[in-house]
């Protein structure tokens, strides 16, 4: 869609692969902060897809450990994920928000709330041991 300049109205369940196309295809808004959206795109995936590093170790890391517990132990461990899904959430829809504006409706990003948001995604991701 990007790349025919087409929109709609719907929040995408992804993001423009911006990263592998030409920068002469790419609308301003992408071109102008490339390494940047190219930054958060990939955080985004670390916290949001199933096969990212917030995926994995939730399920390697909490879930096991709940497994090995007691009643209580995995009430904690649940109460923990319920947190950090919820964390989650804000990091992700704030950073899907930024790489639709840029993506489909051609707005700049403003470089420091990005930064923020990559900042606070890794340290969602260091909060899980």
């Amino acid at each position: 869609m990007t790349l025919a300049r087409l929109t709609d109205d719907y929040v995408h369940d992804g993001r423009v692969l911006f990263d592998i196309l030409t920068e002469g295809a790419l609308p301003d808004s992408l071109r102008d902060h490339r390494v940047t959206l190219a930054r958060l795109a990939a955080a985004y995936k670390q916290i949001n897809a199933p096969l990212g590093k917030l995926g994995l170790r939730t399920l390697t890391g909490i879930s096991t450990q709940a497994l090995k517990g007691d009643h209580a132990a995995y009430a904690a461990l649940e109460d923990k994920i319920v947190d950090l899904t919820k964390r989650r959430n804000e990091i992700a829809l704030k950073m899907i928000t930024i790489l639709e504006n840029a993506s489909f409706h051609g707005r700049e990003i403003n470089e420091e709330e990005a930064e923020h948001l990559i900042e606070k995604a890794e340290d969602l991701l260091g909060s899980i041991e």
